[in-house]
């Protein structure tokens, strides 16, 4: 086996400790690191639904090696959680100082004043209308639970023990603002009221005990679509409310009675990982919590103007028949993109739009700017990807939405999916094209790094073109010869060839040669050898890698991954230096499956001053010696030495956006 650290599951583990990290560090807001457990208690979920269903089922499939790697995980996985209630504890604490006092349902019991009655209220107008108690009896069956749902495990002391589920309504706030400012959470409120729940049961005492479970969720596909590609995904979501458990947490005061009735009957095996932790879980709610002073938050950092699209107003298409034009959100606004499409949907000469869509926003105005487009007589196709992790059934209804309005709606090429971000305008027979980084969703727009470029350059259109006529001639694809192109690269027909080729051209240059690369995942063991011999002739290789990092850092190879209040999602690779750089921005990581197993592009930077601009910002990364961590052999998430007072990439990038540096003078074609 290769280096532990090296693995892909344990490396998620290392980028989730980053998470964690940034909600210990004391120099972060106080609502800001709740935040950070809320995102790391989401994380955490994904991976054990994910990662870990995937590591159990090798196993199952005889690969015992991936043995050693599970009990990594779970004991990992232990000792981060023990950090994680340390650092809730902490926090609360400090909260309570602050004058956000968190209370729960025995402190509310000492409470003077009309307090307790308001909570009586809200618990029977609001709360008790959306509980059902399941009691569990000998001779029935086990409730089908919930993957990801909190239910608290009930026992009942009197002349003997009575059991019972309660499943904690995902509809409800998750914490409650009671009327003398404390707030609590709702599960609080539900053990201050277990009573009015209960009292039919002759009992003596009663207590309530959090648990969850994380189930597989990888969906079963296998390659026969004859029932229509849409049935199929309906069919298989279904299987996955069903899947084996992957994970189960529980509050470690829970009686030992309770808890091995629990196990026995989820079935929970020794592979199964448990974790005993605090009386909370479904921690991602933290996002949410309701505070409100503006001293205990992140200062706001609003969108600079765009030098050219925010300047005098303009149709978006007149300016890029004129010239490049780079977005970089949240540094600048990702209603450009909306305004795009708004404006192609009520443009008379605008005949079609193509665009491939993965994770759209709830509510998406780039779904509106669609159908309001094929209302408006113009020809609208849409490459929806149905296999798009948790987002399925939003894609589904999505794309009955655009078919009700007579739009064409795509499903890529199944068993591949469609990564790709691409937009591509028919105006009175001129061709323009957008690419991105990231997906068009303008929620996670506000919060994670990506960039867009839009472009009528003839050439690119042509490539994009070329990517779409590929979806469109799908079923007659594999008698078809193979799309080629001259500019974009495309995984997976000529991206890894390309880059390949780029990194073997500085290896040739020794160390005349640079690569430069930001990525989310490097893992893609072909690409990784490549620049191993790329160090070895001298080559400078700096690496920006945000989650999975299966290099070795080390000589001529230096790898950091920053994390901090945005989330760096853009792919840039460079070949090269300075004006004569190779520069690309991507949809796709360095990753096998996105190399050869999914539909990505890579499209080229030509404008010079754009290509600067990309080059500034992944420079400004590397000197981040604040937010960036050194991925060494362990992966044990040092930090670059320097972070008080130093220089804070993301900061220090949105100063580089604010002084209208970024897009002065770009070049017309």
């Amino acid at each position: 086996m290769k280096n532990i650290a090296q693995i892909r599951e344990i490396s998620v583990l290392s980028f989730n400790e980053r998470v964690l990290q940034e909600a210990e560090d004391p120099l972060n807001p106080l609502l800001e690191r709740l935040k950070f457990l809320g995102i790391f208690s989401s994380n955490m979920d994904e991976f054990f639904k994910v990662r870990v269903a995937s590591v159990q089922r090798r196993i199952e499939m005889g690969k015992k090696n991936m043995v050693a790697v599970l009990d990594h995980i779970n004991e990992k996985a232990r000792e981060l959680d023990r950090r994680f209630q340390e650092a809730y504890e902490n926090i609360i604490t400090c909260l309570d100082g602050e004058g956000i006092r968190l209370i729960d349902e025995e402190q509310l019991a000492r409470e003077r004043g009309p307090v307790k009655a308001w909570v009586n209220a809200y618990f029977r107008d609001t709360v008790l209308p959306s509980l059902v108690p399941i009691i569990i009896r000998d001779g029935l069956p086990f409730p089908q639970l919930t993957d990801g749902a909190v239910y608290f495990a009930v026992m009942m002391w009197g002349s003997g023990f009575s059991y019972a589920l309660l499943e904690l309504p995902s509809a409800l706030a998750r914490f409650v603002e009671l009327p003398n400012g404390c707030i609590m959470y709702v599960d609080d409120v539900i053990r201050f009221a277990l009573h009015e729940i209960f009292y039919i049961f002759n009992y003596e005492s009663i207590g309530a005990y959090e648990f969850k479970i994380s189930r597989d969720a990888e969906l079963d596909m296998d390659n026969d679509f004859s029932e229509g590609y849409v049935r199929k995904m309906e069919k298989v979501l279904l299987q996955r409310k069903g899947g084996r458990p992957t994970r189960f947490v529980y509050d470690n005061q829970m009686p030992a009675e309770l808890l091995n009735l629990l196990k026995k009957s989820l079935r929970l095996g020794l592979s199964d990982t448990a974790i005993g932790g605090g009386r909370y879980h479904n921690m991602r709610d933290l996002m949410r919590f309701p505070g409100k002073r503006k001293d205990l938050v992140f200062e706001p950092m609003e969108p600079h103007d765009h030098p050219v699209l925010d300047g005098e107003r303009k149709p978006m298409l007149d300016i890029m028949a004129d010239r490049d034009v780079l977005l970089t959100y949240p540094y600048q606004s990702f209603d450009h993109v909306i305004r795009l499409l708004r404006e192609a949907a009520i443009d008379p000469e605008v005949q079609e739009i193509k665009t491939t869509v993965y994770r759209l926003a709830d509510h998406s105005q780039i779904i509106n700017a669609l159908l309001n487009s094929a209302r408006n007589g113009k020809k609208v196709t849409a490459v929806i990807e149905l296999q798009a992790r948790f987002d399925e059934q939003r894609n589904i209804s999505n794309s009955a939405r655009l078919q009700e309005v007579g739009a064409t709606v795509l499903y890529g090429v199944p068993p591949m999916k469609v990564h790709a971000k691409l937009v591509l305008i028919n105006r009175a027979g001129k061709w323009f094209s957008a690419l991105s980084t990231g997906n068009l969703n303008e929620t996670t727009a506000r919060l994670y790094v990506d960039s867009m470029l839009f472009t009528g350059r003839k050439r690119i259109a042509s490539d994009v073109a070329a990517v779409f006529d590929y979806f469109e001639n799908t079923p007659a694809s594999r008698t078809l010869a193979l799309p080629k192109f001259k500019h974009l690269l495309v995984s997976p027909f000529n991206m890894r060839k390309e880059f390949c080729r780029l990194i073997s051209e500085e290896t040739r240059k020794g160390k005349e040669g640079r690569i430069l690369f930001k990525t989310n995942h490097l893992t893609d063991s072909d690409i990784i050898k490549r620049l191993y011999e790329a160090a070895a002739a001298g080559v400078e290789v700096d690496l920006v890698v945000r989650t999975t990092c299966a290099i070795i850092p080390g000589g001529n190879i230096r790898a950091i991954s920053i994390l901090d209040r945005f989330l760096e999602h853009q792919r840039i690779y460079a070949f090269g230096c300075g004006d004569e750089a190779r520069v690309f921005m991507s949809s796709s990581d360095l990753m096998e499956r996105n190399l050869d197993w999914r539909v990505e592009a890579a499209f080229p930077i030509y404008d010079p001053d754009i290509k600067r601009q990309v080059l500034d910002m992944v420079g400004i990364q590397i000197e981040d010696n604040c937010k960036a961590r050194i991925l060494d052999k362990v992966q044990q998430n040092t930090y670059v030495r320097g972070r008080r007072g130093g220089r804070r990439a993301q900061y220090a990038t949105y100063a580089y956006f604010r002084a209208n540096q970024a897009n002065r003078g770009q070049t017309t074609k």
